[in-house]
């Protein structure tokens, strides 16, 4: 018998990503990643960047890319805050590759006006990103336009 499912809302500052039932999810927090099953206990926790894999109540794994934020989990509902959010559909892989390509230059670089957690934050979203593209199989080449 399958798990029973739970309410679970993931946002971002421009756009409402997912809302729907699910019956787990695996989350990158920010010390590492974590999961949540229903009747979790009342909890927040701050997250990472990484990869959101979430299992639908038909056991199909859906994968989104997000970056930092929060995940409050409440009796029966989970809604994730994060500061970027991104279904795997959407994301362009030459553009993430890219962006990885850039952050890793502006690191090497050693400018003194180097933003170091700037970049370190661009890197880990590119990543992020890949990661995604690659577990939900669009990693061979771009996904969007």
């Amino acid at each position: 018998m399958p798990p029973p499912a739970f309410d679970l809302t993931v946002l971002a500052p421009d756009h409402s990503l997912l809302e729907g039932r699910v019956r787990s999810l695996v989350a990158p927090g920010a010390d590492g990643y974590f999961g949540v099953l229903a009747r979790h206990a009342p909890m927040v926790a701050q997250l990472g960047a990484g990869a959101l894999t979430v299992t639908g109540e038909d056991g199909a794994e859906e994968y989104f890319a997000i970056s930092q934020g929060f995940l409050e989990v409440e009796p029966d509902e989970v809604t994730i805050l994060a500061d970027t959010a991104e279904a795997a559909a959407g994301i362009d892989v030459e553009r993430a590759r890219a962006a990885e390509g850039r952050a890793r230059q502006r690191m090497r670089s050693r400018d003194r006006d180097l933003d170091v957690a700037r970049a370190e934050a661009a890197l880990q979203r590119a990543l992020a990103r890949l990661q995604v593209a690659e577990r939900s199989g669009a990693a061979g080449g771009r996904t969007t336009g």
